[in-house]
């Protein structure tokens, strides 16, 4: 069956559970070499540095995602189940409170900017495209014969 605990217990549980660390985003972003490396992702707050040189991708592509909330980056990448599990070991805290509004609102206020058409996959290509490519042929006939077609005139 499933465990359900009432509030109190809830509450009881939580408190024993030892308090997650708290960092702010401008504190991740002094961690940024090879020998010191913080990645921010689904706000919380991973030091990746032992894996390094472990990373398929190379340690030069976490580089270039620390200092800033590197979620969209780690899943436009197909990461494996073991990817996802093994980032769970590096885990060292949560990100500050302030600091995931400041990303929620950024993310929001950017995803409201970026025009519609960029997340709605296209069907082939759009109409004047079809109509250049349908006429094309036609014009170049025309250019070819048109010296024939003005002697005969």
């Amino acid at each position: 069956g499933t465990l359900t605990l009432e509030p109190e217990e809830r509450a009881e549980l939580a408190a024993m559970a030892p308090e997650a660390k708290v960092y702010t985003l401008e504190e991740c972003k002094k961690h940024n070499t090879i020998d010191d490396c913080w990645l921010v992702m689904y706000e919380k707050v991973y030091d990746v540095t032992p894996f390094m040189d472990d990373h398929p991708g190379g340690s030069e592509i976490m580089l270039d995602v620390t200092g800033r909330d590197s979620t969209d980056d780690f899943e436009d990448v197909v990461h494996s189940s073991t990817a996802r599990k093994q980032l769970e070991g590096f885990y060292i805290g949560e990100l500050h409170e302030e600091d995931k509004q400041k990303l929620k609102t950024a993310a929001s206020s950017s995803a409201a900017a970026a025009p519609t058409s960029t997340y709605t996959k296209k069907e082939g290509p759009g109409p004047i495209v079809t109509f250049i490519k349908a006429i094309l042929p036609f014009l170049i006939l025309i250019i070819a014969l048109y010296p024939k077609l003005k002697k005969s005139a």
